[in-house]
């Protein structure tokens, strides 16, 4: 079963969106960032991510907790 996950990004920091990213893209592939550009982090603060599994989606959690500190992003 398909899992969206919303990420909000620090201060709309693209930096920080870029790291998110790389790390969506590396577990589940390029579909799992669709959408996930610059013009919408600035607009909304925020990427929503795609994942194919619950488990791709746990395994990107944890990604983003062990390479990012709580400050930079949250995952809802």
């Amino acid at each position: 079963m398909p899992v969206d996950l919303k990420v909000s990004i620090y201060e709309k920091d693209r930096k920080v969106g870029a790291i998110v990213k790389a790390l969506a893209f590396e577990i589940s592939g390029p579909s799992s960032a669709a959408g996930a550009s610059k013009d919408f982090l600035e607009k909304n603060g925020y990427y929503i991510f795609h994942f194919p599994s619950q488990q791709d989606a746990t395994r990107f959690r944890e990604a983003v907790a062990k390479y990012l500190p709580g400050l930079l992003t949250s995952v809802e």
